[in-house]
């Protein structure tokens, strides 16, 4: 199965916060556009803690059909590879040179750059492996476990939670980017959202191929369906027994993969999460301020300007 995963995430991306901001009407980001291939290893399932006991008597064999939900900790694969690009500054780096190499004022940056990222990238991946962190989660899982205790039985009888392995290989297919800014024209006092650089017509020039492995993720999945009954001689001597089902291994991807840009950009895009962010006029951004405290600064600002002396204050000065 393969599947997309953008770092930031969208969500992030519909507020001013979520990009950063490099002058006072400039904000700016760049956004990695992983593809990624999910296996599932081809191993036995694995087992790792003891849900629930239960005990039989010494007379019949006990029919043991319960259904229960428990809280487990699971593994978040995606939110793993969100936090080894973002938390090792892979994403700032990135940011950092798409930043220094672009083109004012259109703001555009050629498409041969992408391949001059790829050996910083890789240095960039290689140092982040070295401290990575396994994002995990709590989640409530209903269990439905069907089986017969043989009479007689004089050990508990272990419910045990079943595991798969899987592996993601993950590759940065391409990289966008965008410039918000904030301009005035020579005769107007209120400042306007601008994106940059701007489409040329339906092509959305702010993408770079890159087509690079980046690394693979081995975790462990909870599945319910495969959780059993052991009695605790046997649960001790399970073969396929897991420890600590809750980290993730992550090392290098050498394996290579070519994928086109696709005809059209992955939506959302930039732009409409731009739109969503930033509202038309200055004055009208969301924060610790008010509209007046934004419309003051705008007006001292334009002391001086062509719309000072026309429209503004400073007409009445030539009266």
């Amino acid at each position: 199965m393969d599947f997309k995963v953008r770092v930031p995430a969208g969500v992030e991306l519909t507020k001013e916060k979520g990009w950063s901001h490099p002058e006072k009407y400039l904000y700016f980001t760049a956004r990695l556009n992983l593809h990624v291939e999910q296996y599932q290893a081809e191993n036995p399932v694995y087992f790792g803690e003891v849900l629930r006991p239960f005990r039989t008597t010494d007379f019949s064999e006990t029919r043991v059909i319960e259904r229960f939900e428990e809280e487990c900790t699971v593994v978040s694969a995606e939110e793993t590879t969100r936090s080894t690009l973002i938390e090792n500054e892979v994403l700032a780096g990135i940011a950092s040179e798409i930043g220094a190499g672009i083109e004012l004022p259109t703001y555009t940056l050629s498409a041969k750059v992408g391949s001059t990222y790829q050996e910083k990238i890789k240095t960039g991946i290689s140092a982040s492996l070295k401290n990575v962190r396994t994002i995990t989660r709590r989640e409530k899982k209903s269990f439905e476990i069907q089986q017969s205790i043989v009479k007689g039985a004089k050990e508990l009888i272990y419910a045990v939670a079943g595991y798969k392995r899987y592996r993601w290989d993950v590759y940065l297919h391409y990289i966008d980017y965008l410039f918000v800014e904030y301009r005035r024209s020579m005769l107007k006092l209120r400042r306007k959202k601008i994106n940059m650089p701007r489409p040329q017509g339906p092509n959305h020039i702010n993408r770079i191929k890159v087509n690079m492995p980046v690394f693979t993720i081995s975790y462990w999945e909870l599945d319910p369906k495969s959780s059993l009954l052991f009695t605790e001689s046997e649960y001790k001597g399970l073969p396929h027994k897991i420890k600590n089902p809750d980290r993730a291994v992550i090392e290098e991807l050498q394996t290579s993969i070519n994928l086109p840009l696709p005809s059209r950009p992955d939506r959302p895009t930039l732009y409409t999460l731009s739109n969503i962010a930033f509202p038309l006029r200055w004055i009208d951004r969301q924060g610790d301020w008010t509209k007046e405290e934004l419309a003051k600064i705008e007006l001292e600002e334009a002391d001086g300007s062509a719309w000072w002396f026309q429209y503004g204050p400073g007409r009445n000065k030539h009266k």
